[in-house]
């Protein structure tokens, strides 16, 4: 199958703006360009998001009294001591991720809003990132939830919904990169929870379903992460995991 390339233009929706010298942004229409840009490079006590990441998550506001999550890129590893924020190559890499984000959501995927990436060049080839999607009001990641008070019957429930919503972004044409417990955002809704999927950094498009061989590998690594994160399987257990893998085979 092949792939497609994305960040080399702006999705529908965004326009390419340079709101000042070595800034350039894509930006949802709408939105006014210099105040978010002001609102990132100059957060202005922004309350700190529940998600864990390599860097912490802060708010800005949004002309429609909402919120946006700002997100800057690190570098994870070893590289993190070498070049901390600091990026280069292309595609670069918050368009890129805009723009898989944003296919995402119009193939029907429970995604966030993706609103802004922000890129400031630093030194010749280098650059430094930012990626702004709307906040999710209420959303806990998986890991989060999974360690509250929930019944088989609930925890049941939520792993299905999230085996479904996996085999759809992967007969959408989505291979992602880093799935883990942390990149699935779960809110309570009756009569079942409402899950999301986030952190599309590094993710590919597939102009068709994804192959299995790259599914499967993303279903691994999720994998990794339940062992990683519960390592006695107390939250996880084999039936839980068994029911998430049930719900994503048997889905169309």
């Amino acid at each position: 199958m092949k792939t497609t390339r994305p960040g080399e233009t702006p999705p529908a929706g965004f326009e390419r703006v340079t709101p000042a010298p070595g800034l350039t942004m894509l930006v949802a229409g709408g939105l006014d360009p210099e105040d978010l840009v002001g609102q990132i490079l100059a957060p202005r006590g922004g309350v700190p998001s529940r998600h864990v990441g390599r860097a912490a998550l802060y708010t800005v506001t949004l002309p429609d009294g909402g919120h946006g999550l700002v997100r800057s890129y690190r570098h994870g590893g070893w590289f993190r001591r070498l070049t901390r924020d600091w990026f280069i190559g292309r595609p670069l890499r918050p368009f890129a991720e805009l723009a898989v984000t944003a296919t995402a959501r119009e193939r029907g995927l429970a995604v966030p809003e993706v609103l802004a990436a922000l890129v400031a060049r630093v030194c010749g080839p280098w650059y430094r990132g930012w990626l702004v999607t709307r906040e999710l009001e209420g959303a806990r990641d998986l890991w989060a939830v999974l360690q509250g008070d929930l019944s088989v019957a609930e925890k049941q429930l939520l792993l299905g919904c999230v085996g479904r919503l996996l085999r759809k972004m992967h007969t959408s044409g989505i291979d992602h990169a880093d799935l883990n417990l942390r990149n699935i955002l779960v809110r309570a809704n009756s009569p079942r929870p409402d899950v999301h999927l986030i952190d599309f950094d590094k993710a590919r498009l597939f102009q068709g379903p994804v192959p299995v061989a790259r599914a499967q590998r993303n279903l691994r690594r999720l994998l990794r992460s339940v062992n990683k994160l519960d390592g006695g399987r107390a939250r996880v257990a084999a039936a839980d995991w068994e029911c998430l893998a049930e719900a994503y085979r048997t889905s169309g």
